[in-house]
């Protein structure tokens, strides 16, 4: 089972992150062929046409604002 789905607002794992980069919503889901949940990839759109790729060990649930 997929940790994301579309929808799921989400937020780059690490510290040279750019900003305009760091938060965003997951777009699309893209299944790992062999069956291995964290090579599952994610299309995550930023906003400002800007929509990337990642797998699941690079994002994580997106946390509330402090």
């Amino acid at each position: 089972m997929t940790r994301f789905q579309v929808g799921d607002k989400v937020e780059r794992i690490g510290s040279l992150v750019p900003q305009y980069m760091k938060k965003g919503t997951v777009v699309a889901v893209i299944p790992n062929m062999g069956g291995q949940d964290h090579f599952t990839q994610y299309e995550v759109d930023f906003g400002k046409g800007i929509v990337v790729t990642f797998y699941e060990t690079q994002l994580r649930p997106e946390r509330s604002s402090d």
